[in-house]
């Protein structure tokens, strides 16, 4: 028996990472401006994102996120809170994250998600998205790592 999914949006996978920029907005209900940090996103629905991040963020308190990044050389802005976090490395960490979107805004990010999706069967980065560079790249992952994120894992033999 295969376990549900229960993502209630579909999904885009990404073999380059959209690069992104987090604020943190607000922290346990109290406002707050913090500085940018530049993200990598690895997949996107109108519901949320998985991230790299170098920031070790508290899971356990509620932090109210700011998410900036370019789709169709439209910028994107929208909020979110952590639902999970791995630990990938000794300076990088994986997140998942929640939208909290209304329903123009919704609507907008899944029309931009399908055209994405469509435009993506035919090459791997658009011009007209925030895809990471290849410094940013660099600046997330070591060798090994960057090499399994474009060309997957290696197979054992």
């Amino acid at each position: 028996m295969q376990p549900s999914n229960k993502r209630a949006f579909f999904r885009v996978n990404l073999k380059i990472p959209l690069s992104a920029l987090l604020k943190i907005i607000a922290v346990s209900g109290t406002k707050t401006d913090t500085k940018h940090s530049r993200i990598a996103i690895k997949d996107i629905s109108a519901g949320g994102i998985r991230m790299h991040s170098k920031l070790d963020l508290p899971i356990h308190v509620n932090l109210v996120l700011e998410f900036t990044f370019q789709l169709f050389n439209e910028p994107v802005k929208v909020i979110g809170a952590i639902t999970r976090k791995t630990k990938l490395d000794d300076s990088l960490f994986e997140y998942g994250i929640q939208f909290y979107l209304d329903v123009n805004k919704e609507r907008q990010l899944m029309a931009y998600l399908n055209m994405l999706s469509t435009r993506l069967r035919a090459q791997n980065v658009l011009g007209s998205c925030s895809f990471c560079s290849d410094d940013d790249l660099d600046e997330f992952y070591n060798e090994d790592m960057k090499n399994k994120l474009i060309h997957g894992p290696v197979p054992e033999v």
